[in-house]
């Protein structure tokens, strides 16, 4: 498992630097200047706003030839729906290329786009709603119609979001956003920007978890809301649009084959991190090189412990049909004897004795299943006390929870297995407490 701190690294490595901060608040804010002076546009300009990813603090480092637009600048215009949108962004190219610092100037889908220093630029023209003038409508350079968007609104949802899930939505978008770049291949279109957002908006895990644990039940629940009922069928699900005032899938500019791959992607990790561990180098293969190394460390009594459980002679064999077909993770909070709360790692530190436990399974199945559990006690204590079990438990704490105690010293495991159908669909490694 790795360790916050290693997490924390990550983020600071995929930050924004502040010379890059510093040198797009200068970019933004000289072509907002321009546009608001410049002659031939004077009259046609009302105001501009950063939008997008760094008005909502959800950017991640840009990478040289990297084809992300890394800056969003709405330019709300005198324009009314009765005109092309084709002509209304043709127009604010030429009004750009007019400058020699926006020579690179070019016609998008919504927007014109503009390369500075390795720095892309969408500058959107849009229009005001006669009705509300929170919302505007956006153009489309090949229809040149308009569709209703509601950028501030979005800004404010993320931003609840967010203070909602202890401040740790925004830094969970920062990390799928990267794993996005790293993993998304040239020809194919995973989900970006705001449609990423929503989709793990609408799937996130517990954020009183920590980063690592966060990030996987959120991968996991992703998986399970989209991988049988649309992947496996081939079709897309409908992703709404965040603010209440719109009506609009974002998913339906993504072919079906692109979605598709995103979650087979997702899934593919989720069982890496199954099958090998979370260890620092498991994280670098899914994450890449900016994940830190780590520390090497001695694996030998982890292992004595993780072999003690597993071929302990009470330790009774899974009686239901195996079929792996997705990934368990368990996760754990502990409660003190004082009632603090904090999060338990596995094979961690060894613990005092009347701790409450309580796990947690995040797995890719999707419901209805069943999570049985198996609790493995060693040392003497548990056995003098007729108490080293071994066999397989239904969930007490909800349809996929479960609580304990740390009564006995030794080392203990805690197995979660998924059934569906009567058959073990996925389960998890063994969970190893140490109790002093």
């Amino acid at each position: 498992m790795a360790k916050q701190s290693d997490f924390n690294k990550f983020l600071s490595n995929i930050e924004p630097s502040s010379s890059t901060v510093s040198y797009i608040s200068s970019i933004q804010t000289n072509l907002r200047t321009y546009l608001r002076n410049q002659e031939d546009y004077e009259d046609i300009h009302i105001d501009t706003f950063l939008s997008g990813s760094y008005a909502k603090h959800t950017s991640i480092r840009p990478v040289l030839g990297d084809k992300k637009r890394d800056v969003d600048i709405i330019v709300v215009t005198s324009h009314t729906s009765d005109e092309d949108s084709a002509d209304v962004l043709t127009e604010l190219k030429d009004v750009l290329l007019k400058k020699s610092d926006y020579k690179t100037a070019t016609i998008q889908h919504h927007s014109v786009g503009i390369e500075m220093g390795g720095i892309s630029v969408d500058v959107v023209p849009v229009i005001e709603d006669s009705a509300d003038d929170a919302l505007y409508y956006i153009g489309d350079s090949e229809t040149g119609t308009w569709t209703k968007t509601d950028p501030k609104g979005h800004k404010s949802w993320s931003t609840n979001v967010n203070k909602d899930n202890n401040n740790e939505y925004k830094p969970l978008v920062k990390i799928f956003k990267w794993w996005r770049r790293i993993n998304c291949p040239e020809e194919s279109k995973y989900p970006k920007g705001i449609t990423l957002e929503k989709i793990i908006a609408d799937n996130l895990g517990d954020s009183s978890l920590s980063t690592e644990d966060f990030f996987i039940a959120t991968m996991q629940n992703i998986i399970a809301a989209y991988k049988e009922d649309y992947v496996n069928i081939g079709i897309n699900p409908v992703i709404n649009d965040p603010s209440d005032k719109v009506e609009n899938d974002l998913l339906s500019g993504y072919s079906i084959e692109d979605f598709s791959a995103f979650i087979e992607k997702l899934e593919e990790h989720t069982n890496l991190l199954d099958s090998e561990g979370t260890t620092n180098e498991t994280w670098r293969k899914i994450l890449g090189t900016e994940f830190p190394k780590g520390t090497t460390v001695n694996n030998s009594l982890a292992l004595a412990n993780v072999q003690m459980c597993v071929n302990a002679r009470h330790r009774q064999r899974p009686n239901w049909p195996m079929q792996r077909g997705g990934a368990a993770f368990i996760l754990a909070h502990i409660t003190d004897p004082m009632g603090n709360v904090v999060e338990y790692v596995n094979n961690g530190e060894a613990l005092e004795k009347d701790c409450s436990l309580h796990f947690r399974v995040a797995t890719g199945v999707k419901p209805p299943y069943k999570v049985m559990w198996q609790i493995v006690n060693t040392g003497i204590e548990a056995e003098n006390a007729n108490c080293l079990r071994g066999t397989f438990e239904e969930s007490d704490d909800g349809s996929s929870g479960k609580r304990e105690i740390t009564s006995y010293s030794g080392t203990h495991s805690v197995q979660c297995f998924i059934i569906k159908r009567g058959i073990c669909v996925a389960k998890s490694k063994e969970f190893i407490v140490n109790i002093l």
